[in-house]
């Protein structure tokens, strides 16, 4: 068997190891809960355990297992109230599984779904280990068929996921628009789902544990259409209760990363990102409410703290450089413009990869070279070459003149 094969047998057996259960909130009440529990019942892995959410607001809760019979599913009694508090009421009942999904009515998982949301978790790569998957998504109707072209739903997701397939970088990605869509899209490690519904108890819960793991670099992306979505309205001005949610969500999100904020650059930096992109959201992210509400705060601070936090700032690396986005500004440019710097990083660091392949590749050459028996081989033939054809040069320079043909001999010759 080759080292590929026992790769992929290696994972496969991680994934049968592994326990997997999906959250299925019954509230609010949507219509499609039916075919949302039978797309788990088609999963190339399915899960262990499918819980129902009840909070009281579903008789018929108890009627659902006959939907997946196959599947082993349990209906939880939660008090009424947010998801993020329901969530973390549960912590204690998944605390024996490993990974975690969320289906919410109207939705519903493609066949291969679980098994590559499984896989990527799995799969060691640089860095800190990645603790939620996302995946791409196919905006349905009522029905679970796809939208009309016409439909500015579609556009609406295609213009959020532009970014990140032009090369963004995550934290700026998530400034420009929310593109994970609903909280079905999570697909988490359980210990970071209880971490999430602790610190991150906001209206929506899905955006804040998403800028969660992306804002600590811990976020993977799947970019392939394993969610079928119906979408609401796009609105064109956000409600005023819309804007005060998402502006609760942004202000979780900081409470929840405040230690991290004071001994990572890195978290730091993303959320620098993740704001600057904010200006120009698709989502309705009222970035200048934040920042009023981040000046209030720093308003309430005393001096010798606002003085710590400057000497801190100015300490750090990027303090030391000129942001990129300046160069574009003062070539007349949109700085702003998520996308077209995206395509543009993306593009260098193709070039970069390229010019850097090439030169492992010549390196590879010489390395090789310098251990070869054929190459010296040709050395020596070359070089015997050389020499002998240097030795017959001089051979001719010191031969006599012949006479040329048709010269008469000499007298007394």
């Amino acid at each position: 068997m080759s080292e590929a094969e026992n790769n992929s047998a290696a994972a496969e057996n991680t994934q049968t190891e592994s326990t997997v259960a999906v959250v299925v909130p019954l509230f609010p009440k949507l219509p499609g809960i039916r075919e949302s529990l039978a797309s788990l019942g088609a999963q190339t892995r399915q899960p262990d355990l499918v819980v129902l959410l009840d909070d009281g607001s579903s008789p018929e809760a108890e009627k659902l297992h006959d939907v997946i019979p196959e599947l082993h599913v349990e209906v939880v009694q939660v008090e009424p109230g947010p998801l993020a508090a329901a969530l973390d009421a549960l912590a204690e009942y998944l605390a024996h599984f490993e990974f975690v999904g969320l289906l919410q009515a109207g939705d519903a998982y493609a066949p291969a779904r679980l098994e590559r949301c499984l896989q990527t978790l799995q799969e060691p790569g640089e860095g800190r280990p990645p603790v939620m998957a996302v995946t791409a998504l196919t905006p349905v109707d009522s029905r679970g068929r796809p939208l009309a072209g016409d439909d500015p739903r579609p556009a609406h997701f295609e213009r959020l996921w532009a970014p990140g397939r032009a090369g963004a970088e995550l934290a700026d990605w998530l400034g420009a628009g929310h593109f994970p869509g609903p909280a079905s899209n999570i697909f988490v490690r359980r210990e970071f789902l209880s971490v999430a519904a602790q610190a991150a108890p906001a209206p929506n819960f899905g955006v804040a544990a998403v800028l969660l793991a992306a804002l600590q670099g811990q976020l993977a992306v799947v970019d392939e259409p394993l969610l079928s979505h119906y979408p609401p309205p796009v609105e064109a001005d956000p409600s005023p209760r819309a804007s005060a949610d998402l502006l609760q969500t942004q202000m979780a999100v900081l409470a929840a990363l405040r230690d991290k904020l004071a001994v990572s650059p890195e978290t730091r930096r993303n959320l620098a990102s993740y704001h600057r992109a904010a200006w120009n959201s698709l989502s309705g992210v009222r970035e200048d409410l934040f920042q009023q509400a981040v000046l209030r705060l720093a308003s309430l601070a005393g001096a010798e703290d606002a003085q710590a936090v400057t000497a801190e700032v100015l300490r750090a690396r990027e303090a030391r450089t000129a942001p990129a986005h300046w160069a574009a500004l003062l070539a007349g440019k949109d700085p702003l413009d998520v996308t077209g710097y995206a395509a543009a990083l993306r593009r260098t660091r193709e070039k970069l990869r390229e010019t850097t392949a090439e030169n492992e590749r010549l390196g590879r050459i010489a390395h090789a070279a310098q251990g070869s028996g054929w190459v010296r081989f040709g050395a020596w033939l070359g070089e015997r070459s050389a020499r002998r054809m240097m030795e017959l040069e001089q051979e001719e320079q010191a031969a006599p003149e012949e006479d040329a043909p048709g010269d008469k001999p000499r007298e007394g010759a």
